[in-house]
């Protein structure tokens, strides 16, 4: 039976206004989104473009949407996968905590073995640590 959902969360010991940098910042999200430079104002409508290799000039490639935006609380976009024509719809909500923030993350609109599912779930693991590192400690 294929996947077509996935959902997890962290806690990010730091201010939302720090989670939210992270997350829309391009001194960040070239960090943790994508390999390559992204080009996005985060502004509902707005598109999400990619340069692939930082070290061409380029024409950037549009990859995504912005879906929804509610600064400091949610950030919904979609980004196509890899050279395929699929695109995943990407939710972040941000939930003030007593010890900081609660991140929620939900990924839409795939397709996935089994296997494929628990690698997705790894990825996606890796996302939210390496999100929680760069709003906790630079």
């Amino acid at each position: 039976m294929s996947k077509t959902s996935l959902q997890q969360q962290i806690t990010v010991r730091a201010l939302p206004s720090k989670v939210w940098r992270v997350l829309t910042s391009s001194e960040y999200t070239n960090q943790h989104l994508h390999d390559g430079v992204i080009i996005c104002d985060w502004m509902e409508g707005s598109a999400i473009q990619l340069i692939p290799n930082k070290e061409e000039a380029i024409q950037p490639l549009q990859v995504g949407e912005v879906l929804e935006t509610l600064p400091g609380l949610l950030l919904k976009f979609s980004f196509r996968e890899g050279n395929t024509s699929t695109y995943i719809v990407t939710t972040f909500e941000l939930i003030v905590a007593s010890d900081g923030v609660d991140l929620k993350i939900k990924c839409e609109g795939f397709t996935a073995t089994q296997q494929e599912y628990l690698i997705r779930v790894q990825q996606t693991n890796l996302l939210l640590q390496k999100i929680k590192w760069l709003a906790e400690y630079s």
